[in-house]
């Protein structure tokens, strides 16, 4: 037991990614980083995830059979907006930009191209959490908070 009194709670991340094996290790990774780690093995188990549990990143794979990473950051940037995404993907970047046209508004999270460097990984994690990278504006037609 510690006496530590400081209420203190490791950042949240939901790593989604269909590869069991990359799910896993990523999680390990950012378990080992002393994060608090959820996963999802693909969109669907995302989004459920998002509606019934706080995160406060989320490590999204982009190429996933069903409802893919783009399709999740399209649900995303409509409903948490605020919610820190890093994309991982092994894409062609060409096929990545083209499917990008396609989501509601045009920002691109941090992208991290397979087979990811942990080092570059914990890093862009903790500049994402600490707010050091640009965040997408405001959208125009906010929906009100509930």
């Amino acid at each position: 037991m510690t006496s530590d009194t400081t209420p203190h709670h490791a950042p949240r991340l939901l790593v989604c990614d269909d590869s069991s094996t990359e799910r896993h290790a990523l999680s390990a990774l950012l378990r080992d980083a002393g994060f608090a780690v959820e996963e999802a093995p693909d969109g669907d188990a995302a989004i459920a995830h998002f509606k019934h549990h706080p995160v406060d990143l989320v490590l999204l794979d982009l190429h996933m059979p069903g409802t893919d990473g783009f399709e999740v950051l399209g649900y995303l940037q409509q409903h948490r907006r605020a919610l820190p995404v890093i994309l991982l993907s092994g894409m062609p970047l060409n096929k990545i930009q083209h499917k990008m046209h396609h989501l509601p508004t045009p920002e691109l999270p941090p992208l991290l191209i397979k087979p990811v460097n942990p080092d570059q990984l914990l890093g862009l994690v903790e500049m994402q959490l600490n707010g050091e990278l640009p965040s997408a504006p405001p959208a125009k037609n906010p929906s009100p908070s509930i």
